[in-house]
């Protein structure tokens, strides 16, 4: 049983429109051929480097977007999220981007360098033991106060902003076979999806997910959401959660995306390990999570293939553990 599209499909066109409205405020991220790479698949292989984006990810593609949708028919709007640290980077950047408040609720055990950013873009901050609490507490002062509770993946806003990713990847790569992208709830890659598919549906888009909790894969696979019981944490705590039934972006995904690699804790520390030696990019788990599945591919043909590396915050301490032997 499939699960139905939303009455309002999700179009590239609205993708062109979020860019026109964010543009001003993030930047068109750098697509980066790799040579090591390209040479162990025999075709090119480009980096997009969203790490490089503002707030070092691409979550403030989809809230500046939202907080823009919202700004001119309720200007005195204030915003609520539950997060790990990068969405809520991403909305505290785009509140204090466009004047506007945010409320950001995290667990205790949040990255203490997302937490200086949060800080630092001046959004009101409230700690919980767990993300899940986080998302039950913002949803019951949302209804109480009037916030409005932003998803980082669970709202079309969030997923035509992620969009704009592969606007950019086929300005800068017109012939792309193949794309990879680390994915949680799936907002990110269903944006994208809807782009690539539109412009040429025999472009590749393989999502990619940890091991322990891959959710969406076991959805994909069996072509509808299932219940998944063993679900257990990842070092990439920006992908593979649960995730609630009724999910905008599951359409796109069980339209859109032609497959699901799952990659070990191991195997993300090995190519976070790989791309600061090669590239000498410093990624979070989550955003090597495409490098991960890439090398677990070769030397399947994948054509010209982009990887999107999704971001960079993570803290010395925190990727120093992750990455030694």
């Amino acid at each position: 049983m499939s699960t139905p599209v939303p009455e309002l499909e999700l179009l590239p066109s609205h993708v062109i429109a979020a860019r026109r409205g964010i543009s001003p405020f993030i930047r068109h991220t750098p697509l980066e051929p790799n040579s090591t790479l390209s040479k162990l698949a025999g075709a090119p292989v480009l980096l997009k480097l969203e790490n490089l984006q503002v707030t070092g990810s691409f979550k403030p593609r989809g809230s500046l977007h939202k907080v823009l949708s919202m700004r001119a028919s309720r200007p005195d709007a204030e915003f609520i999220a539950p997060t790990a640290g990068g969405h809520g980077i991403g909305l505290a950047y785009a509140a204090a981007t466009l004047g506007v408040k945010a409320h950001i609720y995290l667990p205790r055990s949040a990255d203490p360098d997302k937490l200086r950013m949060i800080q630092e873009y001046g959004a009101h901050l409230e700690y919980f033991d767990s993300v899940p609490q986080a998302r039950e507490a913002a949803l019951r002062v949302a209804s109480e106060k009037g916030y409005t509770f932003l998803s980082a993946y669970n709202d079309r806003h969030m997923m035509e902003g992620g969009g704009t990713v592969a606007l950019e990847i086929l300005e800068d790569c017109p012939h792309v076979d193949t794309v990879l992208v680390g994915v949680g709830g799936g907002g990110l890659l269903a944006g994208m999806s809807v782009v690539f598919k539109a412009v040429n549906p025999r472009i590749r888009l393989i999502g990619v997910q940890p091991e322990s909790s891959a959710v969406l894969a076991h959805w994909h696979r069996e072509g509808q959401p299932v219940d998944v019981k063993d679900v257990r944490p990842s070092i990439a705590e920006g992908i593979g959660a649960q995730v609630e039934r009724e999910l905008l972006p599951w359409p796109y995904l069980q339209r859109h995306v032609d497959e699901f690699v799952l990659v070990s804790d191991d195997e993300l520390r090995e190519a976070l390990r790989w791309c600061v030696a090669d590239t000498k990019y410093i990624l979070e788990p989550s955003a090597a999570a495409g490098l991960a599945a890439l090398r677990k591919l070769l030397p399947r043909s994948l054509g010209t293939t982009v990887v999107v590396l999704t971001g960079r915050n993570v803290s010395w301490r925190r990727f120093e553990e992750l990455v030694r032997p």
